[in-house]
């Protein structure tokens, strides 16, 4: 398995999508229709759990500005591809809000998959993550076809 530093923004997600899709199994919670949390409404254009990655990318890239991370991941050729039916930064900070109970159960079942104490995540405020620590101590993990935070578009 490649080092952090080595993985590209494409396949960091890659990860990171699949590490919450083995945490929504552990917690048994289930998709249906594109949702997470039951709610009224149709299928939404975006799915919940492309939501929740890019909460979670926003935290371990450690964006304390929700804009800023939002205008970055806007411009962003491999976020664009990844996720063609982005939310405006209004209905994805709601859609994120919505889900924040959710990640919190996940940060259980992320524990129990690791066997660690701690939660990788407390919540999807943007904070510092201790598991983003470990991961991408410095600004030197991020692939240089993706900027770190301090470089991000305004």
């Amino acid at each position: 398995m490649p080092t952090p530093s080595a993985l590209s923004l494409e396949d960091t997600i890659t990860s990171l999508y699949c590490a919450l899709d083995d945490a929504l199994a552990e917690a048994k919670v289930e998709c249906r229709d594109g949702k997470l949390v039951p709610r009224r409404g149709p299928v939404p254009d975006m799915d919940d759990r492309e939501v929740l990655c890019l909460a979670v990318l926003q935290e371990l890239l450690r964006f304390e500005s929700d804009n800023r991370f939002f205008l970055w991941a806007a411009n962003n050729r491999t976020i664009r591809e990844l996720f063609p039916r982005m939310l405006t930064r209004q209905k994805f900070a709601e859609r994120r809000a919505l889900l924040t109970p959710l990640m919190q159960k996940l940060c259980q079942a992320f524990c129990a998959l690791d066997g660690e104490g701690q939660t990788p995540f407390s919540s999807l405020t943007p904070t510092p993550s201790t598991s983003a620590n470990s991961c991408a101590p410095s600004v030197a993990c991020v692939s240089t076809a993706w900027p770190p935070p301090a470089t991000a578009p305004l």
